[in-house]
């Protein structure tokens, strides 16, 4: 079967420098795809992805990491830390698994989440998570199930990355655990993750990430982060990603392969 490449750019919202990014190589279309942060994502933010998504399918990039709640904080005490904000990834999964994080707050946040980004008019194409979190064992079988009564049906699915480094080794093992979990959701046969290696975006890396990925199947998601700026203290090369999509020699690789772009909500 003929490749079927999805772009989807995660961290809409996250800052002022990816949100500006996805919007613009959504609107010259050189992207198919991107997730919403939806606690974080401001009002303005989210009219102008509203705008735009007759071109590119809008997803719930779930965050339960990484700044305050949507739900009230009275109503999600466990999710949070003194400051008011999220616990990082590894001290909520830890939570989770000592039995300090209860299921129902897990629904109220999620619902508040996905919620908010459906009040602006977005019909959400499908659920990825920040850092993965919808991968952790024990935690992310709980965010799916939840995801499910939700109305999400289409997910991220995570296939091996070599070059990942030693994140990448446990999300595979992460990867595989998960997998059963996915199977009331329909999900792109493989990822490809290798701009998110701390490489820089080249067409070379590309084309390996994209053969990689298409041994699994002929419908494959490129995950990217792109930003008008890098974000200090990342590992993330924004400002690379966003030029390299910009420059179109992806498309002329992508032809070549007999491939097409295709939106996230035609998986």
């Amino acid at each position: 079967m003929a490749l079927r490449l999805i772009i989807n750019a995660d961290d809409f919202g996250w800052d002022a420098a990816a949100t500006a990014a996805i919007l613009d190589l959504a609107a010259q279309g050189c992207l198919s795809s991107t997730t919403a942060m939806a606690n974080l994502a401001s009002e303005m933010d989210l009219a102008a992805l509203r705008q735009l998504s007759g071109r590119v399918s809008v997803g719930y990039h779930l965050n339960l990491i990484v700044g305050p709640p949507v739900a009230p904080a009275a109503k999600v005490p466990s999710l949070l830390g003194p400051d008011g904000h999220f616990w990082p990834a590894q001290r909520l999964w830890l939570r989770y698994l000592a039995g300090q994080v209860p299921p129902a707050e897990l629904t109220t946040e999620l619902t508040a989440q996905i919620d908010r980004l459906r009040a602006h008019g977005l019909a959400l194409s499908h659920a990825d998570s920040h850092r993965h979190l919808h991968l952790y064992p024990r935690l992310g079988p709980a965010l799916t199930r939840i995801l499910g009564q939700l109305g999400v049906r289409r997910m991220r699915r995570w296939t091996p990355q070599p070059s990942y480094g030693q994140r990448g080794r446990i999300l595979n093992v992460f990867g595989r655990i998960s997998a059963r979990g996915l199977r009331d959701f329909a999900t792109p046969n493989a990822l490809a993750a290798d701009f998110s290696a701390a490489q820089a975006a080249t067409l070379p890396l590309f084309a390996q990430g994209l053969a990689r990925a298409r041994r699994h199947g002929p419908t494959v998601e490129f995950m990217t982060h792109p930003g008008l700026t890098d974000r200090p203290g990342s590992y993330l090369a924004r400002r690379t990603e966003y030029e390299f999509w910009r420059g179109g020699t992806w498309r002329e690789h992508l032809a070549e392969q007999g491939g097409s772009l295709i939106r996230y909500d035609e998986v």
